[in-house]
């Protein structure tokens, strides 16, 4: 049984104000959205998840996905606009201690037809209000490649701080990659949207 005491799936998400969209569970019907999002390299270019460019590797993403929410370890859900999933949003790395959990990673994507539309900052801050409200996460850290400008803007929009520079961090998809590290405390989440 999941930690949380979530028992089949993670709960949907609304987003005040926009009727058409939302984050909900990732399912096995998901599938094609998930293979058609995963298997674009410019989405998964700044992320540390391999191409999904197979029904197999799709199912295999999903899998990891379900087994991340029965252990508390990760919840990643699809963000649904106008009835398709269009992207995902995550929570990782949850680190617990007897009051709760104490942190976690947030990570998101989006197709690319989707870009430059605003969909991520529309959305984003119902995700944070769920992870510091409901979940009761202390801190949230974000993890980016600093040339992905797109999200380095978002992040900074929701009011995540830079930390620091991981130089040559990874190597993915053939390349040496640097890490901008950026942090979000409960309570500067919560003076900013009261």
């Amino acid at each position: 049984m999941n930690p949380d005491g979530f028992i089949v799936h993670l709960p949907t998400i609304p987003v005040a104000g926009e009727p058409e969209l939302c984050f909900r569970w990732l399912q096995e019907s998901d599938l094609d959205a998930l293979r058609a999002i995963f298997s674009k390299s410019e989405v998964v270019r700044y992320m540390s998840c391999e191409l999904q460019d197979s029904d197999e590797k799709a199912r295999e993403y999903l899998l990891s996905i379900h087994q991340g929410f029965l252990s508390g370890e990760l919840y990643q859900w699809g963000l649904e606009w106008r009835g398709n999933i269009v992207g995902t949003a995550t929570l990782a790395g949850l680190e617990r201690h007897a009051g709760g959990i104490h942190q976690g990673e947030i990570g998101f994507a989006l197709a690319p037809a989707c870009w430059g539309q605003g969909l991520m900052r529309r959305v984003l801050p119902a995700l944070l209000d769920f992870a510091f409200s409901s979940l009761g996460l202390h801190r949230l850290t974000a993890d980016v490649d600093p040339r992905n400008r797109a999200s380095l803007s978002l992040l900074e929009f929701l009011g995540f701080q830079r930390e620091g520079l991981m130089r040559q961090r990874y190597f993915h998809l053939g390349e040496i990659q640097d890490a901008m590290i950026f942090g979000l405390l409960r309570q500067e989440w919560q003076t900013a949207h009261r």
